[in-house]
């Protein structure tokens, strides 16, 4: 059996509200050759029974035998895959017509394999689907060594690399920087993306080619406390880690902007997600 080109990762748990959402918007793509990676993570809710619905055979379903943490169950989701590139969506996220054509042919056009990732755009929308905004790491194509591409993530504050579902990374590099290891929880995805750009360059798409979903359980003021909390330590380990190449500036600026954007967040969340 050949190897697709590409896996997408869905970890879930109790995700059965929009998880067709997200299949569809795989399976409706114009690129045809991945796999779609399914780790139930012990779901209480009917999540199995909607993925079991489908008939495609490209869609794996795994279910672990007790419930292992959110962060292992992403883990265990990307063990499963045997694609050359590796995109993590999760089960309430969806990418938009052309993401995986057009992030695999960036790609496969890299004969020489000096980028690590290649991400978009993505808009930021709430439980029913309307858009709030968008944000990414630019308006238009462009590549960028890993180092830059770090320091200019630092300086926003937040994370214009992207979320799972707008970045597909290789699975080669992977094998070299390990999982998920990250324990500042609001942060773990940039942990594991500035330790594969480490391994090569950024790729920035000026296409909106996903959206990441922002629920009303994420909007309170605690958790909002929390993320700037994690995002400050986040910088600060980046910064004492000389592996990174962090400047001073970038840190100061990071930090910086990181309050400003939880201030945002606060009027955002307190207005907009009632």
């Amino acid at each position: 059996m050949t190897a697709p080109k590409l896996s997408v990762c869905i970890p879930v748990y109790n995700g059965a509200e929009f998880i067709k959402e997200t299949i569809d918007s795989i399976l409706s793509q114009s690129f045809k050759d991945f796999e779609i990676v399914v780790v139930d993570n012990q779901s209480t809710d009917n999540t199995r029974e909607v993925v079991r619905s489908y008939r495609d055979p490209r869609i794996k379903l795994f279910v672990n035998d007790t419930n292992i943490g959110m962060i292992p169950n992403w883990n265990k989701a990307m063990e499963h895959a045997i694609g050359k590139y590796i995109k993590i969506l999760p089960a309430d996220d969806f990418i938009y017509p052309g993401c995986l054509e057009k992030q695999v042919k960036v790609m496969e056009a890299d004969t020489n394999e000096k980028i690590a990732m290649v991400g978009g755009r993505r808009n930021i929308i709430d439980d029913t689907g309307k858009i709030l905004f968008n944000r990414g790491f630019s308006k238009s194509e462009c590549e960028v060594s890993g180092f830059a591409a770090i320091n200019k993530n630092v300086r926003s504050g937040g994370n214009i690399l992207g979320e799972g579902g707008a970045i597909i990374f290789r699975k080669s590099i992977l094998l070299k920087t390990g999982n998920f290891t990250s324990d500042i929880f609001y942060v773990l995805d940039l942990d594991l993306w500035y330790k594969i750009l480490l391994h090569g360059n950024y790729h920035a798409l000026p296409d909106i080619v996903s959206s990441f979903r922002v629920s009303k359980s994420s909007a309170s003021v605690n958790v909002v406390k929390k993320q700037r909390e994690d995002m400050t330590n986040f910088i600060n380990k980046i910064y004492l880690n000389k592996e990174y190449q962090l400047s001073w500036l970038s840190r100061k600026i990071g930090l910086f902007k990181s309050f400003a954007l939880t201030e945002a967040k606060k009027i955002l969340y307190k207005y907009v997600l009632k």
